[in-house]
């Protein structure tokens, strides 16, 4: 089924009578802030709130990072019931998200990506209405069953160090390394410089790979090395503070 697009409907004639804007606010509350996938199970539930006084239809699907792709086209072992789904004000829904096929990989998490588009009802009043869609994604990590311990250390194993960059860009950025079978995302990440701190933009790092985060600044540390301070997401959403030297 193809995704419910943006929704324009602008009603134009001899005589200029308005346009008015949908308020472009989502509706739409999902459960949690991101899903997580045990490989001893067939099937994990995920649960939907509309917090509006309208009707909302939603579609649900998984994909493998293509954000773009058309939820038909896209190949991924899982599948979401019900696809599509209409949820009354104030009312509720369950997604159950089922695994089609086995998955290779089992030395590290993978990850997939759990999407829920709402769009409003259209109504006959609508037809001078600018209407909006909204699209929330998921992180969705299919966890293998070796691994059903041991993510809540992977955060304070992460190895830092700067990476050269040419003076004209006038910032120091860090490479993060990731030793460990874990997904790590992260919700703020600082470097502490001679006790000046240094905003670093946020991101995550794949198990057994690297990654580079940038700043807008570029800094020198003379008193003492640099030290990265850094808020890891656990499985609930919750945030745990992290402090680790920077290596060169």
């Amino acid at each position: 089924m193809a995704p419910i697009a943006r929704t324009y409907s602008l009603a134009i004639g001899a005589v200029f009578l308005g346009l008015f804007v949908q308020a472009s606010q989502a509706a739409i509350v999902v459960q949690g802030t991101r899903v997580i996938f045990p490989a001893n199970v067939d099937d994990v539930t995920v649960r939907l709130a509309n917090s509006s006084r309208e009707p909302v239809l939603v579609q649900s699907w998984v994909d493998d990072g293509q954000a773009e792709m058309a939820p038909e086209d896209v190949q991924v072992p899982f599948v979401v019931a019900p696809a599509v789904s209409r949820i009354d004000p104030s009312g509720g829904a369950v997604l159950r998200i089922s695994r089609t096929q086995s998955i290779a990989v089992a030395d590290r998490e993978s990850l997939f990506w759990l999407n829920v588009l709402e769009t409003p009802p259209r109504r006959a009043s609508d037809d001078a209405v600018l209407q909006f869609a909204f699209r929330t994604r998921l992180k969705l990590l299919y966890r293998p069953t070796a691994l059903a311990s041991g993510v809540d250390a992977a955060p304070e194993q992460l190895k830092w160090t700067v990476v050269a960059t040419p003076k004209s860009t006038g910032a120091t950025n860090l490479e993060v390394a990731n030793p460990t079978p874990y997904y790590v995302s992260f919700g703020h990440v600082e470097v502490d410089c001679d006790g000046q701190a240094f905003p670093v933009k946020t991101g995550m790092v794949a198990p057994f790979g690297k990654t580079v985060l940038t700043t807008s600044t570029r800094f020198n540390c003379h008193a003492s090395g640099p030290k990265v301070r850094y808020e890891a997401i656990n499985d609930y959403g919750a945030r745990r503070m992290f402090e680790q030297p920077v290596g060169k």
